[in-house]
């Protein structure tokens, strides 16, 4: 990637190096660069107007645009962008006629927001209300594009320029560059790029006919790789069996991607890993847009896309009061179907839109946490995201997707199977009351809420204080302490419904040594029955909620996703009614009382639907492509 490019999901790299092969414009990178050469020794000190005046609006003449300066924008309480562009005065005389109407947005080229010289284009302004105007930059640009329907967004302060694609759904496609680096604009081959990106030739022209080059030639490698997907994997079910099959294709269809899970899983089962047919490929020689990673795997790995869904409307379905940005920063969310991590991109971009579209609750208030672009995606993983994937291939495609699409990792985001697993509150079962506990040890009962009661201290701990952070690393020994125990435990409960014979009565003493020293429980762990059974945890991937996300253990998730129809191609076809159902009744578990249970459907939900309607359990609401549960 040339080094002028900051980031860039809007063309794969090999069109990037078709576009740098574009004839050059002399005339045109010497009269870019004196324009930067006259505004140098202003630009320590300007203001947003000296950028916009000295700086932009030259550029744009250069550029081939005939401009429209501050256009009313159709919604009262939104800032419009600082100039409509088009490609032609006579355009612009025509459409001026339409001045603060949407057909004049949709009829122009472009939108662009100037920003002072400088300015962190990522970050909102703090230290007062936000209005439209104040919040981050990016989002700013990428609203009005999305509400004006306009094809094109420029965003800039001068030094960064950045394009964007009105998105189809929600997603982010653009690119940005850094004219102000070590080299400066004044390097030709960074005028080069500039100006077949964002002159009117460019978005009009130029990017038009590559976007469409890419995306056909993508359908034809597609349409290869998935025949060559369906004849390798015919008649193969086991994971030991797909992995080496498939890890040549995704290293060769994405080079740089990382596969650790999938071949770790490999290693410890002594199965040699396939050569890595990605040696020798260079990054810009890659075809497919990495960004379009998690969908080109869902459509090869999957028999079925994910159906489309609208996070804000999900989100504020029931919602009577007004609905801030607390409101939504408090929510937990499990994914419990995420593949190759679709449904995962759709939530984050619905979230990070509807983000910068809502109020804080008091005018004053301002979370630099929320207010950055990068930080923002990062809260958002951190403290909002949970999900479970059985596949070890599916979830490093999910992390891979993750890291390039939003710069962060998932890190709630787990192995396993999530429809097998236990709740501790199934182990009231194994105790008897009349057993006597060891002179210095509790009932079960009383170390499991010591284990809730212990965790929710350590959630209210700071990470900023000296103290709390010395309390939590402490916190954390015995923590995992416990944990590891009544995972074992339930590990060994859940696969006593494997097999014909289930060592119950030696489970049940299990719970009454919660407290034992280790040195006895890592003499249990060696006897052949424990670790059989363990084994076949790890085998089939059980999951118990409460453990691996310790939140359970005092709260519950304000909504839950379910792709019921969700089969990769190496699995047998699912009965969707009956998946649907083992979903339902495993999510309803972890769900808050005023939660919902999201099932995406797609479109044909009828029968799905009418056998949930003849539970009195739930509140059954059908939409276009999803179904809306909640408890009642």
């Amino acid at each position: 990637m040339h080094r002028s490019i900051v980031r860039n999901s809007l063309l794969a790299p090999v069109y990037l190096e078709e576009l740098r092969a574009f004839p050059g414009e002399d005339a045109v990178y010497a009269s870019l660069r004196e324009i930067f050469l006259r505004f140098d020794q202003a630009r320590s000190f300007a203001s947003e107007v000296q950028t916009e005046t000295q700086l932009v609006r030259p550029i744009l003449n250069i550029l081939g645009y005939s401009i429209e300066p501050k256009p009313k924008f159709f919604e009262d309480q939104v800032k419009g962008p600082d100039f409509a562009l088009f490609c032609s005065e006579e355009e612009r005389l025509v459409n001026s006629k339409r001045w603060g109407t949407k057909e004049f947005y949709r009829n122009s080229a472009a939108l662009l927001s100037v920003k002072r010289y400088g300015r962190n284009l990522t970050e909102g302004i703090s230290g007062f209300y936000l209005d439209f105007e104040n919040r981050i930059p990016v989002y700013q640009v990428f609203y009005l594009v999305l509400r004006a329907q306009t094809p094109w967004g420029i965003l800039t302060n001068g030094k960064n320029w950045i394009l964007f694609k009105r998105p189809r759904m929600l997603e982010k496609r653009i690119i940005e560059l850094d004219l102000g680096g070590e080299n400066g604009p004044m390097e030709r081959d960074t005028l080069h790029l500039f100006y077949h990106l964002f002159s009117c030739v460019g978005i009009a022209k130029s990017l038009p006919s590559l976007m469409e080059e890419e995306r056909n030639r993508a359908i034809d490698i597609l349409k290869e790789k998935k025949a060559a997907v369906a004849t390798m994997l015919e008649g193969i079910h086991k994971k030991i069996e797909i992995y080496p099959r498939l890890l040549p294709l995704c290293k060769e269809l994405f080079p740089g991607w990382k596969f650790p899970l999938t071949e770790t899983y490999l290693k410890e089962r002594n199965r040699p890993l396939p050569p890595d047919v990605s040696r020798g490929t260079e990054p810009h020689q890659q075809t497919l847009n990495s960004h379009d990673g998690t969908e080109i795997f869902t459509y090869l790995l999957t028999r079925k896309a994910p159906a489309p869904f609208d996070v804000e409307a999900i989100i504020l379905e029931g919602v009577r009061t007004v609905f801030t940005k607390e409101s939504l920063f408090g929510l937990k969310i499990l994914d419990m179907t995420p593949g190759c991590g679709a449904v995962l991109s759709a939530l984050m971009e619905g979230l990070l839109y509807l983000a910068s579209t809502l109020p804080y609750r008091d005018r004053n208030t301002f979370v630099a946490e929320w207010e950055n672009e990068r930080t923002v995606n990062r809260y958002i993983l951190d403290h909002m995201l949970y999900g479970v994937e059985k596949f070890h291939v599916a979830y490093d495609i999910l992390h891979n997707n993750t890291r390039i699409r939003f710069g962060e990792t998932s890190r709630n985001y787990r192995l396993g199977d999530a429809l097998l697993g236990m709740s501790l509150t199934d182990l009231a079962g194994l105790t008897d009351g009349k057993k006597q506990t060891g002179l210095f040890s509790q009932p079960p009962e009383k170390v499991i809420q010591e284990f809730r009661n212990l965790y929710k201290t350590y959630f209210s701990l700071s990470d900023r204080i000296k103290e709390d952070i010395e309390m939590k690393h402490e916190l954390q020994v015995r923590l995992d302490t416990y944990a590891e125990r009544l995972r074992d435990i339930l590990d060994l409960l859940t696969a006593s419904y494997f097999v014909k014979k289930a060592e119950e009565k030696k489970t049940s003493e299990l719970l009454y040594e919660l407290e034992s020293a280790e040195s006895k429980w890592q003499s249990m762990r060696q006897h052949d029955w424990f670790a059989s059974l363990k084994e076949l945890a790890r085998l089939h991937g059980f999951f118990h909620m409460e453990i691996e996300f310790p939140l359970l253990l005092n709260d519950a998730f304000d909504l839950i996703i379910v792709q019921p129809a969700l089969a990769y191609a190496w699995e047998e076809k699912v009965p969707v009614l009956e998946v649907a159902k083992a979903y339902v009744k495993r999510a309803s578990a972890y769900l808050k009382k005023d939660g919902h249970i999201v099932l995406l459907t797609g479109e044909g939900s009828g029968k799905l639907t009418e056998e949930l309607l003849k539970s009195k359990k739930y509140q059954v609401n059908p939409k276009e492509t999803y179904i809306l549960l909640k408890k009642g």
